[in-house]
């Protein structure tokens, strides 16, 4: 694989760094020498001076502080449009399964890492938690985007693994937005193809690719599961919730659901 190299590269530094970061947070940071070299995306960030994003960060502790989490979904404003387009969606296949719903607009890896950090995570014992993120980091071309954004996954990975040994992880691929030439698709195209080798041997993760369900046989993706070409429609959150719900159910020892309308 052609970035395998620059993954390896990166993998060293990362290790190194993380084994600081998951040993003692507070040395973990943006001003420490240990990591100003690293990129940006493995470096943990908040968005605490936008008050919509500090709201539902302690809207997010209220909750976990209450104990009683079986499901995680963590991501950016697409898993955060559960709450919002897939509203009804998100309460028919979740809301008797203990979930919270950790989706922030506008998030990138380091900002799930900061929340993972800065959240009361030991006040729950989490069976599964689904992990989309990464496309906040690739909207346009900087060095080695895409080797940086699958390490950032790969570090929301580890830091929950880190917080919960047993826990199950579905990892989704990052979402081919906009059309097939937008920067955005050949940057996400070329991060996926990288999870494969560095989740090979994880234990209790799974990664899957969806992402046939938003394409025609073009490549371009209807408005009518996704009207921005970025974030689903309702009937994009109930065609994604009846493709994944095996899965998730699976890891949490239920049974499966299908939404028919």
């Amino acid at each position: 694989m052609k970035y395998f190299s620059i993954i390896r590269l990166f993998a060293v530094v990362f290790t190194l760094s993380m084994s600081l970061y998951l040993a003692s947070p507070s040395v973990f940071s943006a001003e420490s020498p240990a990591v100003e070299n690293l990129p940006r995306t493995l470096v943990p960030a908040h968005k605490l001076d936008m008050a919509w994003w500090k709201a539902r960060h302690e809207a997010n502790c209220a909750r976990i502080s209450q104990g009683n989490v079986d499901l995680l979904l963590i991501g950016d404003s697409i898993t955060h449009g559960w709450d919002g387009a897939g509203k009804d969606i998100q309460e028919f296949f979740h809301g008797d399964r203990n979930f919270v719903n950790m989706g922030f607009g506008g998030d990138q890896t380091q900002h799930v890492l900061w929340r993972l950090e800065n959240a009361p995570m030991d006040k729950i014992q989490p069976k599964a938690a689904v992990l989309l993120i990464g496309i906040n980091s690739l909207w346009r071309s900087w060095p080695n985007c895409s080797e940086n954004v699958a390490l950032g996954i790969k570090a929301c990975v580890d830091k929950l693994q880190s917080l919960y040994p047993e826990i199950k992880i579905l990892v989704l691929n990052i979402f081919m937005a906009q059309g097939p030439d937008h920067v955005c698709r050949a940057n996400a195209k070329a991060a996926n193809e990288l999870l494969p080798d560095i989740f090979r041997n994880y234990e209790n993760v799974q990664l899957l690719d969806i992402n046939e369900i938003w394409l025609d046989e073009n490549g371009n993706i209807p408005r009518a599961l996704m009207k921005d070409l970025v974030h689903p429609t309702r009937d994009g959150y109930i065609l994604w919730g009846n493709r994944v719900d095996s899965v998730i159910a699976e890891m949490l020892g239920v049974e499966a659901k299908v939404w028919k309308e």
